[in-house]
């Protein structure tokens, strides 16, 4: 879909560090912090899925998938029609204004909730001060907590077959859902570009996701 990972060789960490991303940065330099985020997630929004979304929202309205969990915040597994997903970091398309009480600590006040991106971007370009107060994005910076985590393992405990696919699988804990799963007969698949380190039988199957899930589709439609 034309967005950079962050992780791999040319990914976006090569020219910024996870603290530039992190709720730290956001309350004490929040000018350096929108410098990183404007970079990364402002052609974001005028993405398209790719065959990896319209594949998997296919296989969920085949009734094969039970739903997707994902790191990714940029909501085009929505846009392909994916209808249970559980954005586990928050989403970029909604913000909350809010009033730094305490940057130190890490305190803020919520001025006003689920503000619409068109409010807070103008021409491509993140307007993110009204006054004193600041807009915060929708989205679990580093060093903030996750609200997902029992819906996801939930979801993950229902299910027989885990694929995890376009991850480094190295942040915690998105990287732990699998292995709440008790069910002994789980079966796990990795799909990547490259080799990930995962704890537990699976089977890693390195390549481009969308080819990968093509050559499945086209085998599950045979059967």
């Amino acid at each position: 879909s034309g967005i950079s990972d962050f992780r791999s060789t040319e990914g976006f960490y090569s020219k910024y560090h996870e603290d530039d991303l992190a709720i730290e940065t956001f309350l004490n330099k929040p000018d350096q912090f929108y410098v990183a985020f404007q970079e990364k997630f402002a052609l974001v929004f005028d993405a398209k899925p790719n065959n990896t979304h319209t594949i998997l929202a296919e296989l969920e309205s085949d009734g094969l998938i039970k739903g997707v969990i994902t790191q990714n915040v940029d909501r085009l597994h929505q846009k392909a029609g994916s209808k249970n997903v559980i954005e586990f970091h928050g989403n970029i398309f909604c913000y909350d204004l809010i009033q730094i009480t305490n940057a130190s600590k890490q305190l803020y006040h919520i001025i006003q909730a689920d503000i619409p991106y068109t409010k807070v971007m103008s021409q491509g370009i993140f307007n993110y001060r009204m006054g004193s107060y600041i807009y915060k994005p929708q989205v679990v910076l580093y060093g903030e907590g996750i609200s997902k985590w029992s819906e996801s393992v939930t979801l993950a405990q229902s299910a027989d077959i885990h694929i995890i696919m376009g991850t480094s699988f190295l942040v915690r804990p998105f990287n732990m859902i699998s292995y709440e799963n008790r069910n002994r007969n789980l079966e796990v698949f990795i799909i990547n570009n490259e080799p990930v380190e995962y704890n537990g039988p699976c089977t890693q199957i390195i390549g481009d996701t969308s080819e990968i899930l093509k050559e499945l589709l086209k085998k599950i439609r045979r059967t």
